[in-house]
């Protein structure tokens, strides 16, 4: 019997799936691209006009599961702090192409299989999630925060005193249609 003990395998290529440490690797690997910096658990980067931007890796707690959460923090005054997730105005999460098909067919989700994915599949949808949707604001301001939660991509954060009236004021002028500056 000739050929290899595993015959479906092609000769020198090794498919890797993502563990814990490759996916957290990834990220930091990604976001500090981006000019993030890592406080503590969470990576922060500001734009000109006073959006402080969070990135937040959350662990769920039902398997190895993560969601890419992040947050915009819109009176960002003092540089030297760093807020946590609660304090947020704005907050959503990046979305990934499923491994897992529901009615026929993948879907977009918000838990992050990691194992599932080889590092370059992720990489390309996580790398995406971060120049389309959380450094869009960072560059273009607090308008496409706006649109962003009249779309439904992110929502106001609601865990906090801070009313949605209060927000939305600090992200859109409803006198002169305009988006506010800092």
């Amino acid at each position: 019997i000739g050929g290899s003990f595993f015959p479906l395998m092609k000769k020198g290529v090794k498919e890797t799936l993502m563990d814990t440490k490759n996916f957290k690797n990834l990220c930091d690997r990604l976001l500090k691209k981006y000019g993030f910096k890592k406080k503590k658990t969470m990576y922060y980067k500001d734009s000109n006009d006073g959006i402080r931007c969070g990135v937040y890796l959350q662990r769920s707690y039902y398997g190895k599961v993560y969601y890419f959460n992040y947050y915009y923090f819109l009176d960002n005054s003092d540089v030297k702090v760093f807020p946590q997730y609660f304090e947020a105005d704005v907050y959503g999460r990046i979305t990934v192409l499923s491994k897992i098909k529901e009615n026929n067919s993948y879907y977009q989700t918000e838990l992050i299989e990691y194992e599932l994915y080889e590092e370059k599949e992720l990489e390309e949808y996580l790398e995406k999630g971060i120049q389309d949707e959380i450094l869009l604001p960072v560059k273009k301001g607090r308008q496409v925060i706006f649109d962003m939660v009249k779309n439904g991509t992110c929502i106001i954060y609601k865990f906090r005193s801070k009313e949605e009236e209060e927000v939305m004021q600090k992200l859109y002028d409803f006198k002169t249609g305009e988006g506010q500056k800092a």
